[in-house]
């Protein structure tokens, strides 16, 4: 069953795990530990037999590409834990929630950053590799902040 829900009102429990998981897979990665991340809006969230088997959250933003500034849904920390990998769960939570961030979120974009070696398992998802700078500041354009 695929639960969609807003971060904040996910309760102490399931946040706490989800930090788990989180910390499990990227808290070894330098830039993870030594960087402030941003609270997610929204989590999306797969479970069989009342287990969570796979998650990922939004982080809804705008952002300028090539002059124009456009809604985006910021994808992260897709993860399926250890002993759930291998039944195309992330596939399947990825390819049946993308109508939510297009139309109901009614983003522009979908933006994932993601290690070069899992390039491949998201272009099998037609996302595709765009290879720019990234900005994690805000910058000022025509007087407003962005």
């Amino acid at each position: 069953m695929i639960e969609i829900s807003k971060y904040s009102e996910l309760d102490n429990g399931t946040k706490s795990k989800l930090k788990d998981f989180i910390d499990s897979e990227f808290g070894h990665i330098p830039i993870v530990r030594e960087t402030q991340w941003a609270t997610p809006g929204w989590t999306i969230l797969l479970y069989e037999n009342k287990e969570i088997v796979t998650f990922y959250n939004i982080i809804e933003r705008k952002i300028l590409v090539d002059m124009s500034v456009l809604k985006i849904a910021g994808i992260n920390n897709v993860i399926t834990p250890e002993e759930y990998r291998g039944n195309g769960y992330a596939s399947k939570i990825l390819r049946e929630t993308e109508d939510f961030i297009f139309d109901e979120l009614q983003s522009e974009l979908g933006v994932l950053l993601c290690a070069n070696e899992l390039i491949p398992f998201y272009e099998r998802l037609n996302w595709y590799k765009v290879d720019c700078p990234v900005y994690p500041k805000k910058i000022e354009l025509n007087g407003l902040p962005w």
